[in-house]
């Protein structure tokens, strides 16, 4: 389910089965295809090498008696001769010194390892000056699963909520290792406000939503997210999303932005660098995706939601304020859809730990990128 509303009346290209707050369809000009393309198979382990045994040679027969007999002389000259060869083969080891032993010849050992290309730059370290502070939103949790594999009755049967949250707690844990602070949203498999408390001061909960309407639950859901940001004073707002359809054909990642606002630009910045990230880690890994199949960087404005929102144009995430309903996040930010879970590709990939390496990388490098970009200034 969406988090805002869109007052267009054109028809989607595709309806996204998704959660409660993010975006269900790129814009009408971004058609969607099946693929993605298939790391290649491993190869294979090479063969142990086969052994023959060999006979043992043997000695040669002995000659006739009479080419035995050998006179004393003969066998005197001969001794002689021995001994000569023995004292020179000492002697020699003194006057021309002796030739080193043979070493054996080191084994090389080979690790697989995933091919990075030489012209990738790695992001250069966080500025140095006051930590930055990020707002890790993993989108859904608890009784929201977000998008469903088994929706679809697909395997492997991967859940949206809890891939956002494995996501997040890695990214945390690097991030931190960079010396920037990070804030959750959700630390656990649960909602933001699990009591489904009246967060945005509507009186209105999630018990006054009808049939399958859930308006105020999403309201309190969001407000709560917001909240935790904005206590936090964050200077950035990241939320992770995976996307889904009803059908397995879509495919690929996309990110959203609220240009309506006062750091627009920045939220626009930091949706660009999130989806370059993306496209580089995942093209690592073997992942491309066709050019006219690629799903872009999105202003919020052009998505088309779920109807029963009319009133809002924007997500409410990242959008301004609704009055009476919604107070803003109060610093910029973007909504990044991750792969599609629906599609068989893609849950291939969100699904390893290759994967996940590369989709987690994406965000760190972006994240990192956006703070060289515009680094956090004392404040008195």
């Amino acid at each position: 389910m969406s988090d805002g509303g869109s007052n267009s009346n054109t028809t989607p290209p595709e309806r996204r089965f998704s959660g409660s707050y993010r975006p269900k369809s790129a814009s009408g000009n971004k058609p969607d295809s099946s693929g993605g393309a298939t790391p290649p198979p491993a190869a294979p382990r090479p063969g142990q090498r086969k052994t023959t045994s060999k006979a043992a040679p043997t000695m040669p027969r002995n000659g006739s008696s009479a080419d035995q007999r050998r006179s004393p002389l003969a066998v005197a000259l001969g001794s002689i001769f021995i001994v000569a060869l023995v004292i020179l083969a000492f002697a020699g080891g003194r006057i021309f010194g002796r030739a080193p032993e043979p070493t054996a010849t080191p084994v090389a050992t080979v690790i697989a390892s995933i091919s990075t290309p030489d012209n990738v730059e790695e992001p250069a370290p966080t500025p140095a000056g006051p930590h930055p502070v990020v707002c890790l939103d993993p989108g859904h949790g608890g009784e929201d699963r977000g998008f469903s594999r088994a929706f679809l009755g697909l395997e492997p049967p991967l859940e949206e909520a809890s891939v956002n949250l494995r996501q997040a707690w890695e990214l945390r844990e690097r991030l931190q290792a960079r010396g920037i602070e990070v804030v959750m949203t959700r630390e656990a498999d649960q909602q933001a406000n699990p009591e489904f408390k009246d967060i945005n001061g509507d009186k209105k909960t999630a018990a006054d939503d009808r049939g399958r309407e859930h308006k105020y639950y999403d309201l309190d859901e969001l407000q709560a997210r917001i909240n935790i940001c904005n206590a936090a004073e964050a200077d950035l707002l990241v939320s992770m999303h995976i996307n889904g359809y009803s059908t397995q054909k879509p495919y690929g990642y996309e990110t959203w932005y609220t240009a309506e606002r006062p750091f627009g630009e920045k939220s626009q910045v930091f949706a660009t660098l999130a989806y370059a990230h993306f496209k580089e880690q995942l093209r690592n890994i073997g992942y491309v995706v066709a050019p006219e199949d690629e799903r872009g960087v999105n202003p919020d404005h052009v998505a088309d939601v779920q109807k029963e929102h009319t009133t809002y144009k924007h997500y409410v995430l990242t959008g301004p304020e609704i009055p009476g309903s919604i107070k803003p996040s109060e610093m910029p930010g973007a909504i990044v859809e991750g792969l599609f879970i629906s599609n068989d590709t893609d849950a291939a990939i969100l699904a390893s730990d290759e994967g996940t390496n590369a989709i987690v990388t994406a965000y760190e490098n972006a994240i990192v990128e956006y703070f060289e970009r515009y680094p956090v200034e004392d404040t008195p």
